[in-house]
C-alpha cells in the first residue's frame, strides 16, 4: 500500500527530472503549485517584466534580474497566495539544476534593458540601435533573431572592405535609405570603396576547404558532400596532387571502387601517388615552381538558391 502510495505521489509531482526544461514546462509546474492558470502566471511575471522573449528562461534563472522579492510581491501581496507555494513555484521558475539556461543573462541584453527599460521588445528597436550588439556568427543570439524578422532575406548589412567588422554608420544609412522606400542595392560605399551588401546572419568572405575531387564543391567537417570521402589528415601538397590528378582525367571521382582504391595511395602521400601518377606529378612540379597550384580554398556565397549552385559557393583559383 505504502508503495502504491509513493508511486501515485511521485506521479503527482508536476516537477519531473525527466521533463524537458522549457518556458511551458516551468510556467506550468508553477501555476499547479499556485493554484494559477498558465496565462494568470505569465500575466504576473510580465508585471516585473519577465517574458518568454527574448530570453525568458535566463531571467528567470538569474536571481539577480528576477529576485523572489519581485515574486512575492506579484503573487503573494497581490493575488493572496501564500508564501509556501510560491516558494515552490518559485523553484519550478528557477529551473532545473545544471540547466543550460541558468547560466548569467547576456551582458548586451542586459545593457539593451537598462537603455529601453526591462518590458522593452527586441522588435521594437530601432534595428540600427542594435547593430552594435549584432553578431552575424551567432544565428540564435537574440539581436540576430530580431534583425532577421524585421528584414527576412534582404541584404542590409555592410562590412567594411576586405573584412568581418561591421561598418555600423553605414549600414544604418542603408537601413534609413529603406525605411524612406529607396530601392534595395547590391553595393553600397564603405570607407570609400565599393563593398557587397549581405543579409542577416552572413558572414562575409567566409572561407572553408574545397573538395579535391570536385572543384567547387566545399567539404563539409573534412568530408566529401559528394561521394563521402574522408579528407582529414590528408596533407596540403597530396590534396593539390589530386586535384591535378582528377582534372587530367586519370581518375574517376563518381567511381566508388575506384575511389576506393584511389584513396588508399592518397593516405600514403606524395611518395605513393608520384610513382603511380608520374605524368600528373610533373604537371604538380611545374605548377609548384610557376605558383600556380590550386589553393583548395573556397568562400561561402550568398545563399541564392539557384539549382546549379546548391552549397552557394564561389571558387577562389
Amino acid at each position: 500500500m505504502s508503495n502504491t502510495t509513493q508511486n501515485s505521489t511521485s506521479n503527482s509531482n508536476p516537477v519531473s527530472n525527466n521533463q524537458a526544461d522549457s518556458w511551458e514546462s516551468r510556467i506550468q509546474n508553477a501555476a499547479t503549485f499556485m493554484g494559477l492558470t498558465t496565462s494568470e502566471v505569465e500575466e504576473g511575471l510580465k508585471e516585473i517584466g519577465a517574458e518568454k522573449e527574448p530570453a525568458g528562461l535566463e531571467m528567470l534563472s538569474d536571481e539577480e534580474v528576477t529576485p523572489f522579492g519581485d515574486i512575492r510581491a506579484v503573487f503573494c501581496d497581490r493575488l493572496k497566495i501564500p508564501i509556501a507555494k510560491v516558494r515552490m513555484a518559485m523553484k519550478c521558475l528557477r529551473g532545473p539544476k545544471g540547466s543550460v539556461k541558468t547560466d548569467t543573462l547576456d551582458p548586451e541584453i542586459l545593457m539593451l534593458k537598462q537603455k529601453y527599460g526591462i518590458k522593452f521588445k527586441m522588435e521594437d528597436v530601432d534595428p540600427s540601435e542594435l547593430l552594435e550588439h549584432y553578431h552575424p556568427e551567432q544565428p540564435n543570439h537574440p539581436v540576430t533573431v530580431a534583425l532577421k524578422k524585421r528584414f527576412g532575406s534582404d541584404a542590409v548589412i555592410v562590412f567594411k572592405p576586405d573584412s568581418k567588422v561591421i561598418d555600423i554608420e553605414a549600414t544604418a544609412n542603408y537601413m534609413a535609405d529603406m525605411a524612406q522606400g529607396l530601392p534595395l542595392e547590391e553595393t553600397v560605399e564603405s570607407d570609400g570603396v565599393l563593398v557587397r551588401v549581405h543579409p542577416i546572419g552572413v558572414v562575409p568572405n567566409e572561407m572553408v576547404e574545397e573538395d579535391p575531387l570536385f572543384p567547387g564543391q566545399p567539404l563539409k567537417r573534412g568530408r566529401s558532400v559528394n561521394n563521402r570521402v574522408n579528407w582529414a589528415g590528408i596533407d596540403i601538397t597530396s590534396r593539390q596532387l589530386c586535384r591535378i590528378i582528377v582534372l587530367r582525367d586519370e581518375i574517376d571521382p563518381n567511381d566508388k571502387l575506384d575511389i576506393n582504391k584511389f584513396m588508399k595511395l592518397v593516405t600514403k602521400g606524395i611518395p605513393e601517388l608520384k610513382g603511380i601518377y608520374p605524368e600528373a606529378y610533373l604537371e604538380y612540379r611545374e605548377q609548384k615552381a610557376s605558383g600556380d597550384l590550386p589553393k583548395l580554398t573556397i568562400a561561402m556565397a550568398e545563399a541564392n538558391g539557384r539549382k546549379q549552385n546548391p552549397f552557394g559557393v564561389n571558387r577562389l583559383y
